[in-house]
């Protein structure tokens, strides 16, 4: 349905004859006609039921002329049939809405999963150095053990560069480590 028809207002059947309108305008009429109202009511409830009385006489107004009541019943169908389109084209929209949705949170799903994968080879490649560098310093150790010379020229070569880092030997008489 498209909302509040005059039909409703009068309630009575699409099918109605003019009798029937006839007879539903007086009983409406005498239900709402701001006449009727208590004289304590608000200004806002009396306007109210007067919107509400013009909205009963122009329902009768219309549904009582046979040539109104076809133009009228001609749009009222032509509303449905918009509504229907209306519809189909927002539930195509609907639909597209959450296929993009969807496809969107897939990609942000893919995009963490790389970002966690990358994290987890970083994370390995660092625990690889670290073995590396255990091992490098394991061997360095093993090395100084065998051979205790090579630490202290390790050491005048470390100060040598150190002097000359700071200028107080040529360069070019340094050994590089």
């Amino acid at each position: 349905m498209i909302g509040l028809t005059l039909y409703d207002v009068l309630a009575i059947p699409t099918t109605a004859s003019t009798d029937d309108v006839r007879r539903a305008y007086k009983q409406k009429a005498l239900e709402t006609h701001p006449d009727k109202l208590e004289p304590t009511v608000t200004e806002q409830e009396r306007r109210a039921a007067e919107g509400r009385f013009r909205n009963v006489c122009e329902a009768f107004q219309v549904l009582s002329d046979p040539a109104k009541r076809k133009a009228y019943d001609d749009r009222v169908q032509l509303a449905q049939k918009n509504k229907q389109h209306w519809d189909e084209q927002r539930d195509r929209r609907v639909k597209a809405r959450e296929e993009w949705a969807r496809q969107a949170k897939e990609r942000s799903e893919a995009r963490m999963k790389d970002r966690a994968d990358f994290y987890e080879n970083l994370k390995r490649i660092k625990e690889e150095k670290q073995r590396y560098m255990e091992m490098v310093e394991l061997f360095y150790q093993e090395l100084r053990d065998c051979h205790p010379e090579l630490e202290s020229r390790r050491q005048a070569a470390l100060e040598r560069k150190e002097m000359a880092d700071k200028g107080q030997i040529p360069r070019r008489h340094t050994t590089r480590i």
